[in-house]
């Protein structure tokens, strides 16, 4: 397992999995103007919303036209969650994993990054300062929660939302270009789409994540022409 992987994985164990709930009457609404209650039942609070089924039946939301955050709340999806017996969020554990130079903190708890030396993959810029970065989630939760993810319960989604292995910084610039689509809509750099076809694969997998068939497909493509044991394009070679 390459250095950077292993890493990630070891940080995984130590998120703090669970999150206060909400209840029913603080959450805000969604797109749609509803939202899950704690008890998995879908309640709408604004005209023309759309009914919405449980969350623990197995049925596909009905989305119109693939609007994938219509039922999206990000209350359901906490990011940042930080370290069990640390002042550390996800975001920290994925910039101190993925520096290839020389960290320092904002303060001597080492809490929050102020520099290192990092390499936008989606763009191949660098960058030395960690306010310059996003993280990027490779599989966008609203993506999970569009399609069966959310049927999940609550620390499922907080683990899928803060896992290292879903997570990679990348420029303001590549974090707009983006723009939360699958990598049927949208791709990196070529450098990068073997890892990155790979990335939507394995986060798929571990989590159980039902893929659209177009971005199934793409990632087929993509993989077929990739050395898997390196992760890159078989014409770099």
């Amino acid at each position: 397992m390459p250095a950077r992987s292993l890493r990630l994985a070891l940080a995984i164990g130590g998120l703090v999995a669970a999150f206060p709930a909400l209840s029913h009457y603080d959450k805000p609404v969604d797109r749609n103007g509803g939202h899950w209650d704690q008890g998995g039942s879908y309640h709408c609070h604004e005209s023309n919303c759309r009914p919405a089924p449980h969350r623990y039946q197995r049925t596909r939301l009905t989305l119109s036209n693939r609007v994938e955050d219509l039922y999206y709340l990000k209350e359901d999806w906490p990011h940042w969650l930080t370290l069990s017996g640390s002042c550390r969020t996800s975001r920290t554990v994925v910039l101190e994993a993925t520096s290839r130079g020389p960290l320092t903190w904002t303060n001597p708890r080492e809490c929050e990054l102020r520099e290192g030396r990092w390499t936008d993959p989606y763009s191949g810029e660098e960058f030395t300062r960690a306010a310059q970065l996003e993280i990027d989630h490779i599989i966008p939760p609203v993506y999970a929660n569009a399609s069966n993810g959310y049927q999940w319960d609550d620390n499922k989604r907080a683990l899928f939302a803060n896992d290292p292995l879903n997570l990679v910084p990348v420029s303001r610039e590549s974090f707009r270009r983006k723009r939360q689509r699958s990598i049927g809509d949208w791709q990196p750099r070529e450098e990068f789409q073997c890892e990155y076809a790979q990335a939507w694969q394995d986060v798929a997998e571990k989590y159980d994540l039902e893929l659209y068939a177009k971005d199934r497909g793409r990632i087929n493509t993509i993989l077929k022409g990739c050395d898997t044991s390196s992760g890159r394009s078989i014409e770099e070679e």
